[in-house]
């Protein structure tokens, strides 16, 4: 699977119908070549399913018209388009998909560390100045 599509896939979260649709259509496009029309997919259906299984989406119809369109993908890569869809977007998202659960008990005490020196920072003169 092309990595520009699934890249397309991850940043249509928030996009809408319209705007996913024609982004999809240009990127399948770009990757496998011009649309195919029903005529020609069916007159070269064999060579069109090999190229979706290796990798390479086909599109059919009229270009013209985005919504009217077909696309032939493997499975491999449909499970991949779905995998990319819905990877998590947020650190929350990833720590809920893992199974996180914050702390819920009492009151946890932490005890002072031990001293340490100051931090010192270097002025642009090469100075150093306490924090």
């Amino acid at each position: 699977m092309d990595a520009r599509l699934l890249k397309k896939v991850q940043m249509a979260r928030n996009a809408s119908r319209q705007d996913i649709t024609e982004s999809l259509v240009e990127s399948i496009v770009q990757i496998g070549g011009g649309p195919l029309t029903v005529r020609k997919a069916k007159d070269e259906l064999s060579a069109v399913l090999g190229k979706a299984r290796n990798g390479v989406p086909q599109v059919i119809g009229n270009i013209k018209k985005a919504d009217d369109m077909a696309v032939v993908i493997s499975v491999k890569d449909l499970a991949e388009l779905v995998t990319a869809a819905r990877q998590q977007e947020t650190f929350g998202e990833a720590l809920d998909a893992i199974g996180f659960r914050p702390y819920s008990g009492g009151r946890i005490i932490v005890g002072q560390g031990r001293k340490r020196e100051r931090l010192q920072r270097s002025n642009a003169s090469g100075a150093k100045m306490a924090l």
